[in-house]
């Protein structure tokens, strides 16, 4: 096992030790059998140790903790709890190279991470987190693989929507944005690329006894406001994509998809996205913002039928829930808008590109006889909104059209036209470069 060091004198692994911070309690027990009767979980080890049956785990008091790597927060859960939450099959393979733990000083200031801030706050009675005040920042070092593609990985709070968070190394700004995630979890990854130029830049340092590449990060708030909490861990990681892209493709959406972790038999996912469908927010693996805009809730229980995404007003279509479909026979479609008294039906997405232009693919059917029409724009009620096509008929040939993206972001926006009984049904977008 290769070790690293943090904090006074403490060595660790490189990688995490166990796979995550799940405790799946024996024979079917829950939480609450736990703790009810906590000693029949538990076997005596030591004076103060107490290993948890059919594990290897073994705990004791914090004071003792001081010369290895440790856990501190755990989720004990039922069997049936734990598979409900990892259901999803993970998109790729990350090999952590360095980690600090924003907020906790002994793991910020050894010898390696060097803290720097001004005007900063460090909270750890709530999980761990720091945050810069209006014209406060913290920068920490952190180690790099020179030669490879890194990204940084931290965890962000919902209830931080509105504040801002600027992340940059040297002069470089690696990520300053207004957050406004739209998910139902209270927090939500964060992965950020580090682009070669940066680490290219890496100065080699000897900090407790070992060589690294380190580059400086800084957190703030966009234009010196108070930033958002930068919670748990951030780790510089490198990653291995489990799955094969495209490289003409920026995105590739298959609207719909009962199975958004694999492709259709032929096709490939774009460079910007992990999954074949999403909310809106920041993609896992890539790290780039896009999605479907939409109310998450899963107003009318579609999650019962498949793996598919639904939101509050569109459904995957449910006739037929295999996974395996062609692009051309999923789609997503406006659910119960006419009825819930929506008089202009909708379906947005939007995608986080470069500045330029592309062109782009959409697909569209009409499974009921009420939506052989769809109009359709780009970045709609912007200053660069373009008219894509106006009542465009589905007769099987997808739209295609150039795009300009003039502010980081592309919106695509489909109108039900000036027939309000008509429903959208898209089945497919890509972007290509």
């Amino acid at each position: 096992m290769k070790l690293t060091t943090t904090g006074m004198n403490v060595s660790i692994p490189m990688s995490k030790l166990v796979e995550n911070e799940y405790i799946v309690l024996a024979g079917g027990a829950a939480r609450e059998d736990l703790l009810r009767n906590a000693g029949a979980f538990f076997e005596k080890v030591g004076d103060t140790e107490f290993k948890l049956k059919n594990t290897e785990l073994v705990f004791s008091p914090h004071y003792a903790q001081y010369q290895q790597r440790y856990g501190i927060y755990w989720y004990f859960v039922s069997q049936k709890e734990y598979d409900e939450a990892h259901k999803k099959p993970s998109q790729s393979e990350d090999t952590i190279i360095d980690t600090v733990q924003p907020g906790y000083g002994q793991y910020e200031n050894d010898e390696l991470h060097q803290l720097n801030e001004t005007n900063t706050v460090s909270v750890t009675n709530d999980g761990t987190y720091r945050y810069a005040k209006e014209g406060g920042c913290f920068t920490y070092h952190f180690a790099v693989a020179k030669d490879k593609q890194n990204y940084l990985s931290m965890t962000l709070r919902k209830a931080d929507n509105g504040k801002s968070l600027k992340i940059s190394s040297d002069d470089k700004v690696l990520f300053s944005e207004v957050l406004d995630y739209i998910g139902l979890s209270e927090t939500y990854e964060l992965r950020v690329e580090i682009p070669k130029c940066v680490t290219d830049k890496a100065l080699s340092v000897k900090a407790n006894g070992e060589k690294y590449d380190v580059i400086p990060v800084t957190f703030a708030g966009v234009n010196n406001e108070e930033s958002a909490k930068v919670c748990d861990f951030i780790y510089t990681l490198i990653e291995k994509r489990l799955y094969e892209t495209d490289e003409a493709l920026a995105y590739f959406v298959n609207c719909g998809d009962h199975n958004p972790y694999t492709p259709a038999e032929g096709e490939r996912f774009g460079v910007y996205n992990s999954l074949m469908e999403q909310l809106y927010g920041y993609d896992k693996v890539t790290g780039k913002k896009w999605g479907l805009i939409d109310d998450p809730e899963d107003r009318y229980k579609g999650s019962q039928l498949s793996k598919a995404l639904y939101t509050a007003n569109t459904w995957a279509y449910e006739m037929n829930t295999d996974e395996d479909l062609a692009k051309e026979d999923t789609c997503r479609y406006t659910k119960n808008q006419y009825e819930n008294g929506i008089t202009v039906r909708y379906i947005d997405y939007a995608f986080q590109l470069p500045n330029g232009e592309y062109k782009v693919e959409i697909g569209f059917s009409n499974p009921w006889g009420c939506s052989d029409r769809h109009t359709v724009y780009a970045n709609l009620g912007k200053s660069d909104e373009q008219l894509l096509a106006e009542e465009h008929m589905v007769t099987g040939e997808p739209l295609v059209a150039s795009v300009k993206v003039t502010d980081g972001i592309l919106t695509l926006n489909f109108r039900n036209g000036t027939n309000m009984g008509h429903a959208i049904n898209v089945t497919y977008i890509k972007i290509y470069f």
